[in-house]
């Protein structure tokens, strides 16, 4: 399985207000349009707040 590039991920996580946890990050990649394949990987994260973007990013790539 591979990540999800960040030029993909920025513009459907562009209008999250971190921290934030992982249904809210699903909840805003959908309502910017994101593809099954984005929304899959978010809905993959493990429960938690994340502070920023690179923290969505770095747990992305431990779910690999």
């Amino acid at each position: 399985m591979h990540v999800p590039e960040e030029d993909r991920l920025r513009p459907v996580l562009s209008d999250v207000d971190y921290p934030c946890g992982r249904a809210e990050l699903v909840h805003q990649a959908a309502a910017h349009g994101a593809d099954d394949d984005i929304l899959g990987h978010l809905a993959g994260l493990p429960e938690g707040d994340y502070t920023c973007f690179e923290a969505v990013t770095g747990a992305l790539a431990e779910t690999v």
